[in-house]
């Protein structure tokens, strides 16, 4: 793998992987085991190709490819546990688009500015490296998309800014159902609470328990795509639930915002192929859609002190500084009460 300021600048195979100390991680891949790849951190399949480093001062001080605007990305923004997975798969075809599903290197930044906006001129250019590098085209004039995770969402605007025609999608969960989704077992508990403190939540909102963490970091996350919508007018707000309940329309509504190029039908194939048959993150375990519902009622009903005072939390902080009903500009469907 030869790693030169021109091959990290236009050649998609040298993949900028991570942020490690001084280094930049870069690792060789090819456009297959992109597509197998349904997550760029540390499940990422990299067919055992060579992985590298190069120092990140020098990288930051020399490399010279063209900015986000030239060679644009699409973005899905999401609360996590809401499908954006299955989303960012169904749009996924070789020859055709790529998604990039949340990658390492953009998460890292994510967290190194975090919800206090501790952010410098060093974050800055890391920020415009790493959206340089992840908009490298396997094939001209196909788009690229990235499926963020949540640390993203805190960078949301610093992302929006460097291309504000970007096509974007906000995908959420109403209250409820959010906290029902990320508080339903003692490992989903364990990651709100390792999310919150890494993104610095706690010097902004005080959360003592689980449950005021989760709307914590729901509230954050609405604010920021109320902004984003507000502030950009391609950016459209997605209910995780009425994707679910209506993926073919959602597929070609989210194509047609990429410019992802489908056969007639081929949205419904796809739902009603493997993929939608299958857990996304993990395709060995089967997707039952009643398994889904019952489960999600389940959690609902186990977590009814969590909701209400999850809600409570989230009135106040309303109060505060605002909060609209519903976020704008949805992409398909009516859209969803926030505080449902």
């Amino acid at each position: 793998m030869a790693i030169t300021l021109e091959t990290l600048a236009s050649d998609p195979a040298i993949y900028l992987y991570e942020f490690d100390g001084g280094d930049a991680v870069i690792q060789q891949m090819d456009r297959n085991l992109f597509h197998k790849s349904i997550f760029l951190d540390a499940r990422i399949r990299h067919g055992d190709l060579p992985r590298g480093r190069v120092p990140l001062k020098g990288l930051l001080e020399k490399y010279a490819g063209p900015p986000l605007a030239e060679r644009p990305i699409g973005w899905i923004f999401h609360v996590a546990q809401c499908g954006s997975t299955l989303l960012a798969r169904a749009l996924d075809h070789v020859g055709r688009s790529l998604v990039l599903r949340e990658p390492a290197a953009l998460r890292r930044l994510g967290v190194m500015k975090g919800a206090d906006g501790a952010g410098d001129a060093a974050f800055d250019r890391a920020l415009d490296v790493t959206l340089s590098m992840l908009g490298k085209r396997w094939d001209a004039g196909t788009p690229v998309m990235a499926k963020a995770n949540v640390p993203v969402n805190f960078i949301l605007d610093d992302v929006m800014r460097r291309a504000p025609g970007a096509p974007a999608i906000a995908l959420h969960y109403p209250l409820s159902t959010y906290i029902a989704a990320i508080l339903r077992t003692p490992g989903h508990v364990e990651w709100t609470e390792r999310v919150f403190g890494e993104l610095r939540l706690g010097a902004r909102y005080a959360a003592p328990s689980a449950a005021h963490k989760a709307a914590a970091l729901w509230f954050a996350q609405m604010k920021a795509f109320e902004s984003a919508i507000d502030a950009y007018g391609n950016v459209h707000s997605l209910d995780a639930a009425w994707f679910l309940d209506h993926p073919v329309e959602t597929i070609e509504a989210a194509a047609r915002l990429f410019g992802v190029s489908l056969r007639e039908g081929e949205a419904a194939e796809i739902a009603g192929g493997e993929l939608f048959a299958s857990y996304s993150k993990n395709p060995a375990l089967d997707y039952d859609p009643e398994v889904r519902v019952a489960r999600d009622a389940e959690a609902k009903e186990r977590l009814r002190g969590e909701i209400a005072e999850a809600r409570a939390w989230v009135e106040k902080a309303k109060e505060e500084s605002g909060l609209a009903d519903q976020l704008g500009r949805p992409l398909v469907g009516p859209g969803t009460d926030l505080l449902d």
